[in-house]
């Protein structure tokens, strides 16, 4: 997917701790980077976790799918770009894509889903109304239902 798609972008440094004996960062990292930006997104959004749980609730992921494509090594700034391409009833739909900002190269992409639950119980909720506003006006995305 082209990163003109993509109209979020977070920035971060592999740092030596996160790289194995290969001289790469180690393939669990990567959620990480993953999750990382995801909260970042949030936060720009206007939806930071702070408020989520305030308001009661909490967000957990259910599901990631990752596809390694280049190494990312110690010391290079990786670009992490988001979207939310869909919001369904209980649900978010991220997508992510990591390039070396030097080279340009595509690091790793990933998709994934993460589900909004009552944060005393960890029942499943709707996705609230200011987290789908938020989305919805950062996105532009018509697709995103409103409350």
């Amino acid at each position: 997917m082209p990163r003109e798609e993509f109209r979020y972008k977070a920035e971060f440094r592999v740092r030596f701790g996160e790289t194995d004996l290969q001289g790469v960062v180690f393939n669990a990292n990567y959620l990480l980077y993953v999750d990382t930006a995801q909260m970042d997104y949030l936060r720009d959004v206007g939806v930071p976790y702070s408020l989520m749980r305030s308001e009661g609730h909490d967000i957990v992921i259910v599901e990631a799918n990752l596809q390694f494509k280049s190494p990312a090594r110690f010391d290079e700034i990786i670009d992490a770009y988001v979207r939310v391409p869909e919001i369904g009833n209980t649900s978010v739909r991220m997508e992510f894509e990591l390039y070396e900002r030097g080279s340009g190269r595509l690091v790793a992409s990933a998709r994934t889903i993460y589900v909004i639950v009552q944060e005393k119980t960890g029942e499943p909720v709707r996705v609230p109304s200011y987290l789908r506003r938020a989305v919805r006006e950062f996105e532009g995305n018509g697709s995103i239902a409103p409350e």
